[in-house]
């Protein structure tokens, strides 16, 4: 969804005054310095098998081979507030946001390529460490298995994260990209990410911040996630989640898409 707000952005330069907000990350400063308990941590291992424990188990989360999920992308700054649509299935994604008049944002990924395509049929290819990570976006079962895209993950104290008293893990993952995860120490859920845009293209030092989790299907997951950045507040509310009923057609590359890889090939 990331790249989706990327392209509604970009494209409500059009029709929007943009109002940049610069926000202030400083109360991340030094978070993995935060104060520790004497109690001895738990490992990061433990901390995640307990999120996935809280969030309705291995079996439920294995229950499902595809997602759709419905959805508002907001952006307060701009007054932009637009309808999405998400679906996942066996490591490939295609996500869409649906403008004024019809006009379409839409980013996908079909196991190889991954791409953005703007409202007026411009595509973006992707290459190198950023499908890296829209690869590990487009995992269902991204939280059976965290560390697997970690070179490096450890729990490094107890920080206070968006109002809860959270375990702080902070790690390098496998395209050698800082990350940090703040999961509740009472409740055991995902409250939030620390982690920086720039070496994509981003803003820069971005939070996510994870809220209003709600049942689906057996799997509770979080329906508003915060985004925070330079650029300004993002906010993404999940309206509802349904399972099993993607088909694997709708990954098939837009001819656009197919175009813009054929070209590309055809340069090199």
């Amino acid at each position: 969804m990331e790249r989706l707000l990327q392209n509604v952005r970009r494209a409500s330069l059009v029709c929007l005054s943009l109002l940049v907000c610069q926000l202030s990350l400083a109360f991340l400063a030094g978070s993995a310095l935060a104060q520790r308990h004497d109690a001895p941590l738990p490992t990061a291992q433990q901390v995640l098998d307990r999120y996935v424990a809280v969030t309705g188990g291995r079996d439920a989360l294995l229950r499902y081979k595809s997602m759709t999920v419905h959805g508002r992308l907001q952006v307060p700054s701009q007054k932009v507030d637009v309808e999405t649509v998400s679906y996942t299935k066996e490591m490939k994604q295609l996500e869409k946001a649906f403008l004024a008049g019809g006009q379409v944002l839409s980013s996908g990924y079909d196991g190889r390529v991954a791409w953005d395509m703007d409202a007026a049929g411009n595509v973006t290819l992707h290459h190198g460490d950023q499908v890296k990570t829209i690869a590990r976006d487009a995992d269902m079962y991204y939280h059976l298995h965290v560390l697997d895209y970690f070179k490096q993950l450890d729990v490094v104290g107890v920080v206070p994260f968006a109002g809860h008293k959270c375990y702080a893990l902070k790690g390098v993952n496998n395209w050698n990209q800082p990350n940090e995860q703040f999961y509740d120490k009472d409740s055991g859920l995902l409250i939030g990410y620390f982690f920086n845009t720039k070496w994509r293209g981003g803003p820069g030092d971005t939070t996510a911040t994870f809220e209003d989790y709600q049942n689906f299907g057996g799997v509770l997951m979080p329906t508003k996630t915060t985004g925070r950045d330079a650029d300004g507040v993002s906010i993404e509310v999940v309206t509802s989640v349904t399972y099993d009923d993607v088909d694997d057609s709708i990954f098939a590359l837009p001819d656009a898409v197919k175009k813009a890889v054929a070209q590309e090939k055809g340069a090199q």
